[in-house]
């Protein structure tokens, strides 16, 4: 369709623009000249057209299947192939603005491809209402079919981007389209509902327990559901999530219909949930799946569980299974190539963690959409960095096969409130406790542990800090648990899920309990290895919810997502277990009620027990050293696996 109708005078301006910096990219390259930079993001990427041979259609509308029309730019190359492959990615953050969206455009144009980028519907200039992912899949297999019935496209479709423009791409696997080839997901985890058992839903779930930091700063941001709305004003973040209740948050801060509180008052096992677009155990995507992750993004434990689960289901009928090729990176949310380029990650250092990210994307394509090359063949079907170690492993699966688990116990006199050395007695190791013991502390959700980095993202708060960090400071509190072991005498080598098995009780008909390892260094840094949380009302399963009995222990296993992490001789390995790290956690207020509608907290009594008949554990996925030098992936390798 033609861009709608708009005054002369801003057609005449936009022209006379574009005609100014077109004449001054032919001699100074685009991002240089005066004049370019003026320019909006999209009109650069449009200009930068003229140099490498694309056009850009950027006013085009795309009917879906119920009369509402989405808004879409289509990238065409100008010379090369009659037939093209196409590139799509869909955003909620702005065809014409956000800078994924356009880099991808213009590299993929570049190399020939047709490439179109679309808002999805009810965001920016697409009709419709949003809401994370309603209409995903109906939407996607319309837009499958509109590419498909241009006379430029060669019938096949590849799908990139990261976070909500990759769980975008598993809510459109889900419709089997047989043009979808292949795809290209990045921090894709959130896709995931309750497959795998997860229940995670966008990511914003852990354990049944809100991420609120990342939840709130997102939907108050992104979770509108018309682009007309206004736009969000400034407010102080830190202090809007403190309020309470927590399902008021968006309204008090960005009035107007938003899809935040319909997150947060959907019951975790309603099968709307799959409605939406979010997969379940009966969705196995046939398309063929080159993913990247990172250890530092939240929902990185959506996306191991979620691989896993499909390589089994492949492994029933592997004639069928589609090709899965697996980066787990270093750094936060769609940031490996900073934290390569950086070498850090959050407090350290990530040497080596540089990866031709971008040369294996244009591989994968070329193979499943234009019969070019050998695709990733050459690459393992898991990639992944060890953090401590510094160096990139290869694995057949994750976990890797060689991690065995080790139980290692929770033990002490019963009394672990805070670090060693000050006046915690808790200690941590792989021989049973000798005697009997009980730890207490009490959680007062008006005093919650705060939060010191770790898998957070989104959150709209520059003040936030993400990744490994050290944590002495909350180790200090008198409401957190800390149990560390003896000075390791050989380094320890972690590769796979980490779970932690307690055995606890409260005074309150609900809490929560928050596990978290930690590497200990000589120096006393306390850095953060990974992370969970557990609701105890959802003990036993997400679909059925129960209050506890006060006093009386219970069983809670707590997901503390995966890692792989290389503790050297001379650390120690180290737990914390408490029951709040906020604002990253929405705070349990301990009634058992409704907790993200209610605004009375009061305090509980939480205890964990171990040794005797009540013994607690963390369960730690050990590589064997023999294992850890053979599995190692050169630097060298990588980059030839990408360029030869």
């Amino acid at each position: 369709m033609p861009p709608p109708a708009r005054p002369r005078i801003r057609i005449l301006l936009a022209a006379l623009a574009i005609g100014v910096a077109a004449l001054a990219a032919l001699a100074v390259p685009a991002s240089r000249h005066a004049i370019v930079r003026l320019l909006p993001p999209d009109r650069l990427v449009q200009l930068d057209g003229l140099r490498f041979g694309y056009g850009v259609e950027r006013e085009l509308r795309i009917p879906m299947r119920d009369g509402i029309s989405l808004a879409a730019s289509l990238y065409l190359p100008r010379h090369g192939a009659d037939k093209l492959a196409t590139i799509l990615v869909r955003l909620p953050y702005g065809r014409l603005e956000y800078g994924e969206g356009l880099n991808a455009a213009e590299r993929f144009a570049r190399l020939g491809y047709a490439v179109l980028v679309v808002d999805l519907r009810g965001t920016h200039d697409s009709g419709g209402e949003f809401e994370p992912y309603a209409h995903g899949e109906s939407d996607g297999a319309a837009t499958l079919d509109w590419i498909v019935a241009q006379p430029w496209s060669n019938q096949r479709v590849g799908t990139y981007g990261c976070s909500a423009l990759g769980e975008t791409q598993y809510v459109l696997a889900r419709a089997h389209h047989p043009a979808l080839r292949a795809m290209a997901p990045l921090g894709a985890g959130g896709a995931v509902g309750s497959a795998a058992g997860r229940y995670s839903y966008f990511g914003v779930y852990e354990g049944g327990v809100f991420q609120l930091a990342s939840g709130f700063g997102w939907f108050v941001q992104y979770g509108a559901r018309s682009p007309k709305a206004p736009d969000m004003q400034p407010f102080d973040i830190a202090a809007a999530l403190r309020e309470l209740p927590v399902a008021d948050l968006v309204q008090r801060h960005r009035p107007g219909p938003n899809g935040y509180e319909a997150f947060l008052s959907r019951p975790l096992a309603d099968p709307s949930w799959h409605a939406l677009g979010y997969l379940d155990d009966s969705d196995v995507p046939t398309t063929p799946v080159f993913e990247v992750t990172t250890w530092g993004d939240q929902t990185v434990g959506d996306t191991l569980a979620l691989d896993a689960a499909l390589a089994a289901k492949g492994a029933q009928a592997p004639a069928s299974a589609p090709e899965r090729h697996l980066v787990i990176a270093p750094g936060t949310h769609c940031h490996a190539e900073e934290t390569g380029e950086s070498a850090r990650f959050g407090d350290l250092e990530a040497h080596g963690a540089e990866a031709p990210y971008w040369e294996w994307t244009a591989r994968w394509f070329d193979l499943w959409l234009r019969d070019r090359g050998e695709g990733l063949r050459a690459l393992p079907r898991v990639l992944y960095y060890m953090l401590g170690d510094q160096r990139w492993h290869a694995a057949p699966s994750w976990p890797p096969p060689q991690a065995r688990v080790e139980r290692w116990y929770l033990d002490g006199a019963g009394h672990a409130n805070g670090s060693p050395g000050a006046r915690g007695d808790g200690v941590l190791a792989p021989s049973r406790p000798a005697s009997a013991a009980a730890d207490e502390f009490v959680y007062d959700p008006l005093s919650p542990v705060p939060s010191r980095g770790g898998p957070v993202c989104c959150t709209g708060n520059p003040a936030d800090r993400a990744g490994p960090d050290d944590q002495r400071e909350v180790e200090a509190r008198e409401d957190v648990l800390v149990y560390t072991s003896p000075v390791l005498q050989a380094p320890l080598a972690l590769a796979g899920p980490l779970r932690a098995v307690l055995q606890a009780s409260s005074t309150a008909p609900d809490t929560d309990f928050v596990a978290r390892l930690v590497d200990v260094f000589p120096d006393g840094r306390a850095i953060g290895i990974q992370e969970g949380a557990l609701r105890a009302r959802y003990r036993d399963g997400f679909a059925n919810p129960r209050p506890l009995e006060p006093g009386v222990p219970v069983t809670l296993e707590v997901d503390m997502r995966a890692i792989a992490w290389q503790l050297p001789a001379g650390h120690r390995l180290r737990l914390d277990i408490t029951s709040s790290s906020f604002p990253r956690l929405e705070r349990n207020l301990n009634t058992g009620g409704d907790n993200a509608h209610e605004a009375h907290p009061v305090p509980a009594r939480n205890r964990v027990l171990h040794g005797g008949e009540k013994l607690s554990w963390i369960d730690l996925p050990v590589l064997p050293a023999p294992d850890v030098e053979a599995s190692v992936v050169p630097v060298r390798a990588l980059a030839s696996a990408a360029t030869d």
